[in-house]
């Protein structure tokens, strides 16, 4: 691997073949990314722990290391890179099996299948995590027709300007997409979007059962409405 610039902003790339690092690479280094390659081995465990990466991505499943034993190293306590942000770059595949380690340690998961728009998005969200604000609002949600055939009416747990939390009597698949209007507190009309299911949450862990989503589009000026609403509480100008 070559010599890091302590100046700049690492990612390290695990085991990814050439489609996966032609994927990510443009967009990394349009955000001012040092990109890092290199393959799966033990020797990746140490790397880790003593090297300050902002973002790691890693094959899955990848070849000539134990996964688990990767997670562990990362979020170690002792880990220079136990905050970072943790993706892992997949075939449609092995999908279902991967979605298993979200918030066991991965953030965010795409595809090799999906479109570049998309695994762009994904990579985007992650390198821009909102704060979050503790509210509890109605949310009603227009799933595909294949899985309700009515508006699900749940509640937030938190919202930030890229996403939130939901919790009720439903839920939904990880790449489940719908629509949704959003009951702001002292608001009085909603906000209208469509949102992405990225994550299910740990019950043991978190205590909650509930879902991840992150907006995929806000109609009109509800964007600004919200940035509006999320600033106002976190007491920052907006």
């Amino acid at each position: 691997m070559e010599a890091m610039n302590e100046s700049r902003r690492h990612v390290l790339l695990i085991g990814l073949g050439q489609e996966g690092i032609e994927s990510l690479t443009p967009l990394l280094h349009h955000e001012a990314f040092d990109v890092h390659t290199v393959e799966a081995s033990p020797f990746v465990l140490d790397l880790i722990s003593g090297t300050p990466f902002e973002i790691v991505v890693a094959a899955f499943p990848v070849e000539g290391i134990d996964f688990s034993a990767l997670i562990e190293a990362m979020r170690d306590p002792n880990s220079v890179c136990r905050t970072a942000g943790m993706m892992i770059v997949v075939s449609d595949k092995d999908l279902d099996e991967a979605v298993s380690w979200l918030d066991r340690g991965v953030n965010r998961i795409v595809s090799l299948e999906w479109p570049r728009a998309r695994i762009w998005q994904v990579v985007g969200d992650l390198l821009d995590i909102a704060p979050r604000i503790m509210v509890n609002a109605q949310i009603q949600i227009s799933p595909p027709p294949e899985m309700a055939r009515d508006l699900v009416v749940l509640q937030t747990l938190n919202i930030s300007k890229s996403g939130a939390l939901l919790t009720g009597f439903r839920s939904f698949p990880h790449g489940t997409r719908f629509e949704f209007a959003l009951n702001l507190p002292g608001h009085p009309e909603p906000i209208y979007g469509s949102a992405e299911v990225v994550r299910h949450t740990d019950k043991l862990r978190e205590g909650i059962e509930g879902f991840g989503v992150r907006y995929l589009s806000l109609a009109g000026n509800d964007q600004q409405k919200l940035d509006g609403f999320i600033s106002q509480r976190l007491g920052i100008p907006a």
